[in-house]
């Protein structure tokens, strides 16, 4: 790929005009193996004495480091996430829309959803209050259910840098790489070297942007222009540097590199890539299967539902089980990963329930309307990313939950598509 724009033609891409069912196939199972792997990470029981305990039976044992190399799956996710957004994106510009109006289509996908799980939240958090449960316990359970929505300041923030990003990518794809991958370097350097971990999260600056834009090169065909041994080199080497950045410090265990992110991310999310290209071929059987285009296309609708609501639906189902006299078994005994099939089975039911009644809000009112305005796009942006900060700092209170999903509800009238079509219409709509 050359450093010229003239690498790209002008509108659409050849294949991103239409979406990928593999990549639709990898988003659902991105999102499922977080599912599971929360499931398996969250232990509860009351210990006379000491009240609620809750333990991560999943990063107790000695083969989740290892594991974590490929399980860890958020860099694919990103990575998926920019390939479908450009192809998004640029459908949008040559229909005459702006990154405005891309903009808002993303946000609104994030920000409803959301004000419904943050809502739900703050009814929990109050409920708990007012039955007498221990305020600790409470806390614990807060910091436990809100521990993933890093993720929605994080996934924001990297789709409204997108339509810029792209259009650098289009400009200078291999310097706009390597400039993101550096950043990210120079984040570890001050954060290891000045011991302030806050540095840290600059890194999700230049981290999820890195993996968002090897999406941009899957969507351009360069992996597929490459044969299969040279993909598989680059992989290769990938985990080669993976396992170079874990030799001189950085944490074996993915999971510890995820929140902050570190350049050990990077690394994965290359590895990741090669072998979701390599394994593409594999994945393309697997979508012809019409029952399973099926569940991806229901599921792929409701993703960040289920996403937002996995921890909650988990955490309900362990506390409900922990007031019926049923003995608890150990969190990590053979027991207790011989109850985890029917806990998994109890929570997609679960879910399965909710993403019905609320999946729609993912949906509604997001199509992209032309004319957004910059203004009230960058604000509703702006808005997006603070309920997850402030979960960061202050943990899950009800103020927290219910002031996230007033902040959230004031994104999204920002970008009501009423308000969208009256700047359309021009002065003249609103004259009485």
């Amino acid at each position: 790929m050359s450093e010229s724009s003239a690498a790209y033609p002008a509108g659409l891409v050849p294949g991103a005009a239409t979406r990928d069912p593999v990549m639709d196939l990898v988003r659902v199972l991105c999102v499922a193996v977080v599912v599971v792997g929360h499931m398996f990470m969250v232990g509860a029981m009351v210990v006379p004495g000491r009240g609620l305990v809750v333990e991560r039976p999943l990063l107790e044992t000695d083969w989740i480091g290892p594991v974590s190399w490929i399980a860890q799956i958020m860099p694919l996710f990103f990575v998926v996430g920019g390939f479908a957004g450009i192809g998004a994106w640029r459908r949008l510009a040559a229909s005459g829309g702006t990154a405005a109006d891309y903009i808002r289509s993303r946000i609104l996908r994030l920000a409803r959803p959301s004000i419904a799980l943050f809502a739900a939240l703050a009814i929990g958090v109050l409920v708990m209050h007012l039955t007498g449960v221990d305020p600790a316990a409470i806390r614990l359970i807060g910091l436990g259910i809100s521990s993933p929505l890093w993720f929605l300041a994080a996934y924001a923030f990297a789709q409204a840098y997108l339509p810029g990003l792209a259009t650098l990518h289009a400009q200078a794809p291999w310097r706009t790489l390597a400039a993101l991958a550096t950043g990210a370097v120079l984040c570890d350097v001050l954060r290891f070297a000045t011991g302030i971990e806050a540095l840290g999260l600059l890194d999700m600056t230049f981290v999820w942007l890195f993996a968002q834009q090897l999406g941009f090169w899957i969507a351009d065909g360069w992996f597929r222009a490459r044969s299969r041994a040279t993909v598989a080199a680059l992989g290769a080497g990938a985990y080669l540097l993976l396992f170079g950045l874990v030799a001189v410090g950085y944490p074996g265990n993915m999971l510890d590199n995820l929140y902050p992110p570190t350049f050990a991310i990077v690394a994965l999310a290359v590895g990741q890539t090669c072998l979701m290209v390599l394994a593409y071929p594999a994945l393309e059987r697997l979508t012809a299967v019409r029952p399973l285009r099926f569940v991806v296309a229901t599921v792929g609708s409701r993703l960040m539902t289920i996403y937002l609501w996995h921890l909650p639906v988990l955490a309900l189902i362990v506390g409900l089980l922990l007031l019926t006299p049923v003995p608890t078994p150990a969190s990590g005994s053979a027991e207790w990963w011989l109850t985890r099939p029917l806990i998994f089975v109890v929570m997609v039911g679960v879910l399965i329930v909710i993403a019905w009644l609320l999946g729609g809000l993912e949906r509604a009112s997001s199509a992209p309307v032309h004319g957004a305005s910059d203004v009230s796009t960058g604000l509703a942006a702006g808005l997006m990313v603070i309920p997850s900060f402030s979960v960061i700092v202050f943990g899950l209170p009800f103020a927290v939950a219910a002031s996230s999903a007033l902040v959230l509800g004031a994104a999204v009238l920002l970008l009501s598509p009423h308000r969208a079509s009256l700047r359309e219409r021009g002065p003249s709509a609103v004259t009485p």
